[in-house]
């Protein structure tokens, strides 16, 4: 598999932090990150007195809830320039927030003298070995019963965004500068976003991150992964979506049953194919079934990695997403309508803009992408 760039490398390079938030309402903001931590069950009191580190936090936005629970301390680990200029910004139109500690370094150079009551990381870390090693390194930065919040990436929900940063190369060349690309795909996908209710990401820094970033296609961390990086030290706690019912009788929660991670392992492989359309929650499936959409969502992404490298014909990706179309024969027609039409645009040659911009189909299909966990440390 090709190397990728990573984000910090690619940031910097273009100087940019895509990562900004529609926060115009700050009270608004807030409630979206109370909401978030309440499916967690992160309690504002869980928070409060508490030494928290975030790494990653980008904006610093979004460290803006933490800090108004008034945590015993708050430090932020982020190295890039453009994310540092616009915490300090942020922090100094919020006076009446705890101020935090800003460590303008790598995680893999970060070293704490105690561990933390409360660790958040998230939209960061992919599947790359050096990447998943640093989510073990979060881990060890959390005290015994502390909290771990970290994000997973499901290959399924990934799946339309995959196929939108397939289109790029029937979009854009390589050749043309960062900003008419930038300006092409925007055309392009911009009707797209306005179809999600709630978004809060503007189009330009949606398309700096998510399609041009060559970081982008290493981002797929999925639940069992960080399963397979925590479970030995953490307990599942909380997810976001909640996807994970458990009717299970408390006081049957004892010895070999007080397994938490299976069953969330379990819930995950019945609902997965719920991750490729945000706009519908469909009965539980075959965890079999699930787990065949799985490895055809991963074997897309990873021919459209191969594919952007040069290693592979694009004809192969098209194969691969016909395999997608196989493994949801049985999930609502408005899916395989909207494959069918990305098929169409992909083999479509001079294809425009406009034209993807107006697909009735592809054009409102998103995916339940980004997965939050929370852990409780044993």
């Amino acid at each position: 598999m090709p190397a990728l760039t990573g984000h910090l490398e690619y940031y910097k390079q273009h100087g940019i932090n895509p990562v900004r938030y529609d926060a115009a309402d700050p009270r608004l903001h807030l409630e979206r990150r109370a909401s978030l931590y309440r499916t967690l069950g992160v309690t504002p009191l869980a928070v409060r007195g508490a030494r928290v580190l975030e790494v990653a936090p980008g904006t610093g936005q979004n460290s803006l809830y933490l800090a108004a629970q008034r945590p015993a301390s708050l430090t932020l680990v982020e190295p890039n320039p453009a994310g540092l200029r616009d915490i300090a910004a942020v922090y100094a139109s919020s006076p009446n927030a705890v101020r935090p500690e800003v460590v303008a370094c790598r995680l893999e150079e970060f070293e704490a003298a105690e561990p933390f009551d409360l660790v958040v990381c998230e939209n960061w870390l992919g599947d790359s070995d050096h990447e998943r090693g640093l989510l073990r390194k979060l881990g060890g930065l959390v005290a015994e019963g502390g909290l771990l919040v970290v994000t997973a990436v499901s290959p399924v929900g990934v799946l339309p965004n995959l196929l939108r940063r397939a289109l790029c190369s029937r979009l854009v060349s390589p050749d043309d500068s960062f900003a008419e690309r930038t300006a092409v795909l925007s055309r392009a996908f911009g009707p797209h976003l306005r179809t999600v209710g709630g978004m809060t990401r503007n189009v330009t820094d949606w398309v700096h991150d998510n399609m041009l970033n060559p970081a982008y296609l290493g981002v797929i961390l999925t639940v069992p992964m960080v399963l397979d990086d925590l479970g030995g030290r953490f307990d599942a706690l909380g997810t976001s979506p909640r996807f994970a019912a458990d009717w299970r009788w408390f006081k049957s929660l004892c010895g070999a049953a007080r397994d938490f991670n299976r069953h969330l392992l379990n819930q995950y492989h019945s609902e997965l194919h719920n991750f490729l359309d945000h706009r519908t929650v469909l009965p539980a499936r075959d965890p079999g079934r699930n787990r065949q959409l799985e490895a055809a969502a991963l074997a897309v992404a990873a021919m459209l990695r191969r594919c952007e490298a040069g290693e592979a014909d694009w004809d192969e990706l098209e194969t691969a997403v016909r395999r997608v179309l196989i493994s949801i024969g049985d999930l609502p027609a408005t899916c395989s309508a909207a494959i069918d039409e990305f098929l169409d645009a992909f083999a479509t040659p001079d294809l425009a803009p406009e034209a993807v911009a107006e697909l009735p189909h592809f054009g409102a299909l998103f995916g339940r992408e980004t997965l939050y966990l929370s852990f409780e440390k044993r």
